[in-house]
């Protein structure tokens, strides 16, 4: 058996495998996939876009291991089936260059050859639509093998699955190349709420460009990241390896080590928004609501270090959790966030940055004190007063009153510990009035 599966990952296709509604496909073989025709290339358009409402985003699309149909809403185009089962089990790899080059010969000869804004060049590796299931148990190379100077937004798409999709991977997910500062890196999610997705193999990323990496990811609600595996993300621009709306489950009971190679990127599209880079395991950000929210827990290893030079800027930051609150109307839930296992956030360049375990609102400018409440925390004791890296904030109301502190390689003698120590605003913040509030057991 062992030996047809060999056979079977040697021979190479550079043809897709696409099912339809409902269908089944595993791959067992090598797929390498570069040439944008035929069914490994289809278009689609879409307007989901939080801040600009109306806008449409025009896509066209390479594939590996796909379910699609006919979109009878855009004549022509293709959209993502529902029902499919797909499943890796030899290699996939899948490349940008032609796509994009496909692309910039259209652009040329259209009748606005240099706007990129509402455009997007994507590979998929794995693709589904509604209700799916998709495993890789194999191997998928994503190679950000464009033009570095590419101005379109190019989406690396590993494993990519819509509402009610359970996504999992046992293998290996690389994501390889020198990439570009318009490439946005997708490891396993999607857009949608209740998506179930899980690492217990290897992902990892080592690219010199990109703009914005998301390892296992959603932007909807009332799902499940969870990482039992290994992650390992080296380079720049904005990272968040566990990134979520509120009301999504994230635990990270394996290994996550993050290099952020940091550079300030110069936003280029008018619907996402400008930031300094950001480095963070876990990411949460949310528009005000009343919806209930879910504990987002650290059980493995998290390694961070913020590589920083003169392309940073003062304002790069790392983090282990971080928090983010978009707009100011509506009720703000509760955040908790609990540490069982060990973070450790480093960092090096020509100026002090803002590092710390948790970050609040760090990139978030005015008083919108989000609520956090931290459960069990373990850490290595130091003089949290004057090291700033414990719980870090802009405006934010920390509750700590049921707080289980345990501190590693604390002295014999133990260490006096005051609650409001563990909790710095930063000094900009503090001077313009934002809210910093503290909630202890005496309280």
């Amino acid at each position: 058996m062992k030996n047809s599966l060999d056979n079977n990952r040697n021979q190479v296709s550079g043809q897709a495998i696409v099912v339809g509604r409902g269908g089944y496909a595993v791959n067992y073989g090598h797929l390498d996939i570069s040439k944008p025709e035929g069914i490994n290339y289809f278009e689609y358009q879409h307007g989901n876009i939080p801040n600009q409402p109306g806008v449409k985003v025009k896509n066209i699309a390479l594939c590996a291991l796909a379910a699609l149909e006919d979109n009878l809403e855009q004549p022509g185009a293709k959209r993502l089936a529902s029902g499919a089962t797909l499943i890796n089990r030899g290699v996939i790899d899948i490349h940008f260059k032609e796509i994009y080059d496909l692309y910039m010969e259209r652009k040329a000869k259209s009748d606005d050859p240099h706007n990129y804004n509402n455009d997007t060049v994507r590979c998929y590796a794995m693709a589904a639509g509604t209700d799916s299931l998709l495993i890789n148990e194999g191997t998928i190379n994503v190679h950000m093998d464009q033009d570095i100077e590419a101005e379109v937004s190019l989406y690396g798409c590993a494993i990519w699955g819509n509402a009610h999709s359970l996504m999992i991977n046992r293998g290996d997910i690389n994501f390889v190349g020198d990439g570009s500062w318009q490439s946005y890196i997708r490891g396993v999610g999607s857009m949608d709420s209740q998506l179930q997705i899980i690492n217990e193999g290897r992902i990892t990323v080592d690219l010199k460009r990109a703009y914005q990496t998301r390892i296992l990811h959603t932007a909807g609600q009332y799902g499940s990241l969870t990482n039992n595996g290994s992650i390992c993300v080296r380079t720049g621009g904005r990272i968040m390896v566990l990134g979520c709306l509120a009301g999504t489950r994230m635990t990270n009971n394996g290994t996550i080590d993050i290099t952020s190679l940091a550079t300030f990127l110069e936003n280029k599209v008018s619907y996402h928004y400008q930031f300094d880079p950001l480095a963070t395991a876990f990411y949460e950000h949310f528009l005000p609501n009343d919806l209930p929210t879910c504990p987002a827990v650290n059980r493995g290893t998290i390694r961070v270090h913020l590589l920083g030079t003169e392309a940073s800027g003062a304002n790069a930051v790392a983090f282990g959790f971080y928090c983010h609150q978009v707009g100011t109307k509506g009720e703000t839930p509760v955040h908790t966030m609990v540490n069982e296992g060990t973070i450790e956030v480093t960092q090096e360049g020509p100026v002090r940055y803002h590092t710390a375990e948790v970050g609040v609102n760090m990139q978030s400018v005015g008083d919108f004190p989000v609520r956090i409440k931290i459960g069990h925390w373990q850490t290595k004791a130091r003089d949290f007063d004057k090291t700033h890296d414990l719980f870090i904030c802009r405006s934010a109301q920390f509750d700590l009153s049921e707080m289980s502190l345990e501190l590693i390689d604390a002295p014999a003698g133990g260490i006096d510990i005051r609650p409001l120590d563990l909790v710095y605003q930063i000094e900009a913040s503090r001077e313009a009035g934002e809210t910093c509030e503290v909630k202890t057991a005496n309280d």
